[in-house]
């Protein structure tokens, strides 16, 4: 086993010898909770160090990492409120702390922007907090010492408040330093440059999309249209969607796509729409392209004192055995199977996603093995589940399909792996748990991020490959990179 993995379970096996050792009330026990606390906090350094010597340190992380030192921290805290040692108010002040750490990650998240606390901060936090607890220990050793260290009992009780004032001050600048740093980000995107919102438009609806076939949705598209200035046409109901359509769309240059991921994507593969700007309205049961244009913001669309802003965005060249196409997102593995057993969701909507993914749970494979070569340099990765790939950070609903800051036109092509390092059959559960990890964009395992001019995935074994809102097929490798810039409207 890895030694990481081994450090971070070690991390949170102690807790319940600790608690066992303290709820004996002797001062031997109390001894030995201290000595197997101070193990877990040299452990928690020895699992830094070791991450330090290895070039690639993610791709020996384990996803309990990043629960150890909470789970440690909580769970002591939690014992020693109970015990009547450490107090109620104190203890949820630090657990909403936490809590409301998360909301603001949810939210930048949503808005595509990246919180890092600094580093020297967030070590500096937890420090202080392993100290506080070790102070605890010291105070419930003392209190069962009636000889040599009872003296010491008022000192070491001031120690323990000044600890405890020390985290509480770093808790509070934690979230007030969360809060600046959102309010900045947004009005920086406030003042970004941005279109005339009445410039000319043109919708181009896709009436096999499912959305067309509720009456409220096409209100919505109309309602759109109305408040935009803009004029709806249809794609033709043939095999040749485009056809036609060309001559009626030749005067303007910012086309509104309505549909789903799928009509958007065939919008980037049809050559005369290349020149064009692209802006994309939520009709299908697609709902990637809808969080990138409009943040998942239940809507947006409608609103009309919201301009759109005219940006660049890469698009991607995706080969396989299959074929070439253009894109802007792609999944291999797990994600993808999800996508071919649900290949009637236009029909039945959101219902036939989720038979999809349990139809996946039960039959899927989850355990490939990628070589994934980024710009010529191999990485082997191992139990991976899935791998996501492109220039489009969401899944949507703000859940995220990619981890930190993804530039839209850097010429990058960005991916992000489930990769496990424990036994195979964590390995769907362990995409679960991705899945919520990236809705607060933190790039922690069992994610493993990159990014490349150009990517080559390879495997000994077929995989499934979905790109955009459609099930490709199968292939044992996978060829991309940027191959054009296409200017694109979000809000």
């Amino acid at each position: 086993m890895n030694p990481v993995n081994v450090i971070s379970i070690f991390r949170i096996v102690t807790l319940p010898l600790i608690l066992y050792l303290l709820s004996l009330q002797t001062t031997q026990a109390s001894f030995w909770a201290i000595v197997t606390y101070g193990f877990a906090m040299f452990s928690d350094l020895l699992d830094g160090f070791i991450a330090r010597k290895k070039k690639d340190t993610k791709l020996v992380g384990s996803f309990l990492d990043p629960l150890a030192d909470k789970i440690l921290i909580f769970g002591l805290l939690f014992f020693f409120t109970l015990s009547g040692q450490f107090s109620w108010i104190l203890f949820l002040i630090l657990l909403t702390r936490d809590l409301l750490s998360l909301i603001f990650r949810f939210f930048s998240s949503r808005e595509d922007i990246l919180f890092l606390p600094r580093k020297m901060y967030s070590i500096t936090f937890t420090l202080s907090q392993f100290l506080l607890i070790f102070s605890l220990l010291m105070e419930s050793l003392v209190k069962f010492d009636s000889s040599r260290l009872i003296r010491h009992q008022a000192t070491l009780h001031l120690v323990v408040v000044f600890l405890t004032v020390i985290v509480l001050l770093l808790a509070f600048w934690s979230l007030l330093h969360a809060f600046l740093f959102y309010h900045r980000e947004i009005r920086k995107k406030k003042k970004m440059s941005v279109k005339e919102s009445r410039l000319p438009l043109v919708v181009v609806a896709n009436k096999r999309a499912r959305g067309y076939y509720d009456s409220y949705r096409r209100r919505l598209l109309h309602l759109f249209a109305e408040r935009r200035d803009a004029h709806i046409f249809f794609f033709p109901h043939q095999q040749n969607m485009y056809a036609g359509i060309e001559q009626s769309i030749a005067a303007y240059s910012r086309i509104i796509i309505a549909g789903g991921d799928g009509s958007f994507e065939s919008a980037l593969n049809y050559l005369p729409l290349n020149r064009k700007t692209l802006g994309f309205f939520p009709l299908g049961a697609g709902n990637a392209f809808y969080s990138f244009f409009y943040k998942g913001k239940r809507y947006e669309y409608l609103r009309s004192r919201f301009p759109f802003k005219e940006i660049d965005l890469d698009v991607i060249e995706l080969e396989w055995s299959g074929g070439k196409r253009q894109t802007l997102f792609v999944n291999i593995g797990l994600d993808a199977d999800v996508i071919r057993y649900s290949q009637d969701r236009t029909h039945h909507g959101f219902m036939d996603y989720l038979r999809g993914c349990w139809r996946s749970l039960q039959t899927a494979e989850s355990g490939y093995h990628f070589t994934v070569a980024i710009n010529g340099r191999k990485k082997e990765l191992g139990n991976c589940s899935t791998m996501v790939l492109g220039k489009v950070p969401y899944f949507g609903y703000g859940i995220r399909s990619l981890v930190g800051m993804v530039r839209p036109a850097d010429g990058k092509v960005y991916g992000v792996a489930v990769v496990n390092r424990h036994a195979s059959w964590l390995n769907k559960p362990l995409r679960a748990w991705a899945l919520l990890i990236g809705m607060f964009n933190v790039d922690v395992p069992p994610l493993f991020s990159f990014s490349g001019k150009e990517i080559f995935i390879s495997s000994p074994v077929a995989f499934p490959v979905q790109a955009g809102g459609e099930f490709l097929g199968e292939s044992t490798w996978v060829k991309l990179h940027v191959v054009r810039k296409q200017k694109v409207l979000v809000v």
